[in-house]
């Protein structure tokens, strides 16, 4: 399962330059994420630094549980 969690009040990154011009906000983020899912997340996980996206961080799962423990915290994740 693929899980996007969008960015903090609908955010987007679209252009290069701004990724870059907000690289450690996009990276804490992410860092907060992951590590709410290593810590709630029961089946395998992955994400990498390959999936910082325009518009939010991408999270593969493994577990429908897991999903409903990510839509919990973050409310707006959505599932590919």
């Amino acid at each position: 399962m693929l899980i996007v969690i969008p960015f903090p009040d609908g955010k987007q990154y679209i252009s290069v330059a701004a990724a870059q011009e907000h690289h450690d906000t996009i990276h804490a983020y992410r860092k907060q994420i992951l590590d709410y899912v290593d810590m709630v997340c029961t089946g395998p996980w992955e994400s990498d630094h390959m999936d910082v996206l325009h518009n939010g961080i991408r999270v593969r799962v493994g577990s429908s549980k897991d999903f409903f423990m990510l839509k919990l915290k973050y409310g707006e994740a959505y599932e590919y």
